[in-house]
């Protein structure tokens, strides 16, 4: 006896409706989850704020995507080009020019080199609690700038870079610069910087 053909169909086809059902259920807590742990995070990079709302950001600087406004600050979002792609970051800084935290939130730098910007906590660390603007030290000839240096220039912290990723280690420099110039006002040419430098 031959079984029907329209049982197997409708066996997939009410499976589909359910699997679409549960997707179209569970992109909604999806989209809340990000929310949740985005707005952790930026209470995380600036301690004490509790709700932030976001500033339209209308100036030059090509680093800034997006300003998020706090009672005690701002957490400013930052994308600029590192040496194997654009590395995008939030930086928390304090009414007073102070930054309270930053984290990379994406890149494709090398492995085991710049990508080490993810985790370098000692790298990362050299900027909290400072204010003014960062740059990178350097101990000798720098491929990509030529700086032969003990600086890129007149800072106000100077930063050791991550051993064998300097471009890397420049790009949060210009990122943190951007985020530190927005909040206090100082007219810092981030955005117009050269590759690398």
């Amino acid at each position: 006896m031959k079984k029907p053909v329209w049982i197997p169909v409708l066996t997939i086809a009410l499976a589909a409706v359910i699997l679409l059902a549960a997707a179209f259920g569970l992109n909604g807590i999806a989209a809340k989850n990000a929310q949740a742990e985005h707005l952790s995070m930026m209470q995380t990079l600036l301690p004490g704020s509790e709700s932030f709302t976001v500033e339209p950001y209308s100036g030059e600087d090509a680093n800034i995507v997006s300003v998020h406004k706090a009672e005690n600050g701002f957490v400013i979002e930052t994308v600029t080009y590192g040496y194997a792609g654009d590395i995008t970051m939030l930086i928390g800084v304090s009414n007073e020019g102070k930054v309270t935290g930053l984290v990379v939130r994406d890149m494709s730098e090398t492995f085991g080199l710049g990508a080490n910007a993810l985790t370098d906590h000692v790298f990362l660390s050299q900027f909290l609690n400072s204010s003014g603007s960062f740059a990178v030290a350097t101990s000798g000839a720098d491929a990509f700038s030529g700086a032969t240096s003990t600086s890129d220039g007149e800072a106000d912290v100077n930063v050791d870079a991550i051993t064998g990723a300097t471009v890397t280690s420049k790009a949060i420099v210009r990122c943190v610069n951007s985020a530190v110039a927005y909040v206090t006002g100082a007219d810092v040419s981030s955005g117009a910087t050269t590759w690398g430098g």
